[in-house]
């Protein structure tokens, strides 16, 4: 689990992050305890991230639905994803589906600030920047890196 989690983001992140471990009832379980302020974990569907304090309430807001905070996040996602649904994050179909390689996100006040610079297509090239979750609460900034 833990070389896993260290995909997530550069050493100089991880080595100093909060790795946590979700629980089935739904708490988290520190496997290390960090000092920089972020957090890292796999999620659910197997990708692992490290977020910093801001990307963990704007997370947490999008698996309990409610709205995000207004506040700037960023959130390291460097091994990839496993994709999803670019029009709804709840979606369970494979409509306007994206997969985007190693990545970072900025997530909150200055994604929704800097979004209207950026493509906003249901369907958008993962290979460069773009909106994830375009005119939903959860809209994002995609930024992929090599």
């Amino acid at each position: 689990y833990i070389a896993k989690v260290k995909t997530a983001a550069p050493a100089s992140i991880v080595n100093e992050a909060t790795i946590i471990m979700m629980q089935e009832k739904g708490d988290a379980k520190t496997l290390q305890t960090g000092s920089n302020g972020f957090t890292c974990l796999v999620s659910s569907d197997g990708t692992p991230l490290c977020a910093d304090a801001n990307g963990m309430e704007w997370r947490k807001a999008i698996g309990e639905k409610t709205t995000p905070p207004d506040k700037t996040g960023f959130i390291y996602m460097m091994a990839g994803d496993t994709g999803t649904s670019n029009h709804d994050p709840y979606a369970t179909d494979k409509s306007h589906w994206v997969q985007t390689g190693p990545h970072v996100m900025v997530v909150g006040k200055a994604a929704r600030e800097m979004a209207s610079v950026y493509p906003r297509t249901m369907d958008p090239d993962p290979s460069q920047a773009y909106v994830m979750y375009p005119g939903t609460p959860y809209e994002h900034l995609m930024l992929p890196v090599d």
